[in-house]
Parts: C-alpha cells; structure tokens; sequence
C-alpha cells in the first residue's frame, strides 16, 4: 500500500507539472503577443509627441519670421515721417555744436514724440537713451548723411532723428 501511495503520489505531481507547464507557455505567450502592441503603442505614442514638437517648432519659427518681417514701431514713425532736409546755410546759422538747446517737453503726434528747434520739428528715429534728461543741453549736427541729437553732457551717443516735413 505504500507503494501504491507512493505511485499515486508521483503521479498526481507528474500531473500537476504537466498542467503548470502549458499554464506557463500559454503565459509567456501571451507576453510575447502583448510586446509588440506594446511597442507599438510607445512608437506611436513618440511619433505623436515628435509631430507636436515639429508642429510647435514650426509655429515658433512662423512667429519668428512674422515679428522679423513687422516693422518696429520706431522703423513706422520714421518712414510715417516725411523726411527733410536743412539747407546748409540755414543749418550753419541754427544748428551745429555752437548752437544748443533744451528740448524740454517732446509733443506727442499719432503717438511718435516730436520736438521743434530752429523753425523745423524732428521725430525721433530712435528711442530716449536712458539717463538722458529733456532738461540736457543738445544740439543737432548732420553727419554721414543723417541728423543727430547730441549732447556734450553725453559724449559719444547719438540719437538717430528726422527732420519732418
């Protein structure tokens, strides 16, 4: 009888292998089939964020070139502005290093500060420097072609202006 158990024993565990191990198989099957759609979903899942990326990317790169192409609202108000010119005898007795002045308070046009001097108003081509007060003494010279606003209390800055006819 012993024996007999002992027999049953063993078959009831060759049995129990037998029905773990296809259990197992089936299992790591199914692993198997659930990696590539897996996979799949992760490539996708990259591709996606890559195309939202380059979408973005290429949406920052329009507005880039639309800001580029819009002219700046000094590059407006300079080309808005009829520009002048001083003929040279009439600048000599009004204008120059000699000849200085205080702007005081500019006079705001269609939002762009003007300021007269000499019988001619000027718009400015570019902004007030900081640290520059409407109260310095200036004066206006021409150079390579241009009108400046200079200031001896500020050696070495110019301001770009035009005259406006």
């Amino acid at each position: 009888m012993k024996k007999l158990v002992g027999v049953i024993g063993i078959a009831v565990l060759f049995s129990l292998f037998g029905t773990m191990a296809p259990a197992s198989a089936q299992d790591q099957q199914h692993q198997d089939q659930a990696k590539p759609e897996q996979h799949a979903k992760q490539r996708e899942h990259a591709q996606q964020k890559e195309e939202r990326q380059s979408k973005s990317s290429q949406h920052a790169q329009k507005q880039e070139r639309a800001q580029q192409a819009k002219p700046t609202r000094q590059t407006e108000r300079a080309s808005n502005n009829r520009r002048g010119h001083i003929p040279d005898d009439r600048f000599r007795a009004h204008f120059g290093r000699d000849h200085r002045f205080r702007i005081n308070r500019p006079v705001m046009v269609g939002g762009a500060p003007r300021f007269q001097y000499g019988g001619y108003w000027f718009g400015f081509a570019q902004p007030w420097p900081v640290g520059w007060y409407y109260t310095d003494p200036v004066y206006i010279d021409y150079v390579n072609g241009g009108y400046y606003l200079l200031s001896p209390v500020h050696p070495g800055v110019q301001i770009s202006i035009n005259v406006v006819l």
